[in-house]
């Protein structure tokens, strides 16, 4: 969506309330992991709003690669060169490698904890995996069922080996900052595709949305729904400035 000028600012806008949610329980996640405050995040109203960001983040790039994709489809008629899968591969690149510095820096300074397959691992892995599924449209429905039924039965069950991590088979005595396995998140990536193919067919708007300008709050929203990326890789750096800053927060505990 990035190369084409007319992009939905619904869809940014969802897109930035989602990094806001993001911002705030990542926030009140470092308060409570810090000892700065006793913040319950693992159940109740945090918690939601915790899987409720990841939702709609997941979601909505489900949506936006089904955007993508067909625009690229309709550029054929413009003599525009074909999509192939390398675009997608290096997408996926990018993303997993970013993620990889994610693990570096979290095996630096919380090895108990460190992120080995985290959300951006996920998205760079979900770039490559999604190329196949960017043709179907109610089938991507049943196969996100699919994803997210496995998914439910594997969450409270651990398992003797940790080579399917990445898949949903969580080892015994496994900890994380962060972990997006394919089971069930794929899925809902998937749901994304098919609203995606449903709601902007051929990479066009098939409901009638008001006037951007009508929506209050909208350009804020669409900027940061725009640099979503960048806002989550520095967020977490610079709550811990801000907290050490504050004096709130010794350096020396990290």
């Amino acid at each position: 969506m990035e190369k084409h000028s007319n992009r939905f600012w619904e869809i940014d806008c969802l897109r930035g309330f989602a990094v806001i949610l993001m911002l705030i329980y990542h926030f009140l996640y470092d308060l409570d992991f810090f000892g700065l405050a006793d913040v319950e995040l693992r159940s109740g109203t945090f918690y939601y709003i915790g899987r409720g960001a990841a939702f709609l983040f997941i979601l909505i790039s489900g949506i936006a690669l089904s955007i993508s994709h067909s625009r690229a489809l309709a550029s054929r008629a413009s003599g525009e060169p074909v999509e192939n899968f390398s675009r997608y591969l290096k997408r996926g690149l990018r993303l997993f490698s970013m993620g990889l510095v994610i693990t570096g820096v979290t095996w630096i300074f919380f090895p108990g904890q460190y992120i080995l397959f985290g959300i951006l691992h996920f998205f760079g892995v979900s770039a490559l995996l999604a190329y196949p599924f960017l043709k179907y449209e109610k089938e991507n429905l049943l196969f996100g069922l699919f994803f997210g039924l496995i998914g439910f039965y594997l969450k409270d069950r651990v398992f003797g080996f940790s080579a399917l991590l990445w898949l949903g088979f969580r080892p015994e005595g496994f900890a994380t900052l962060d972990y997006f396995p394919l089971f069930p998140w794929f899925g809902v990536l998937l749901t994304g595709i098919f609203l995606g193919n449903s709601l902007y067919k051929n990479g066009k708007r098939q409901f009638k949305a008001p006037e951007a300008d009508k929506f209050p709050g909208q350009k804020p929203l669409s900027w940061i729904g725009k640099h979503s990326l960048s806002i989550y890789f520095i967020h977490q750096p610079l709550f811990i400035g801000l907290l050490i800053l504050s004096g709130l927060l010794d350096p020396g505990i990290i």
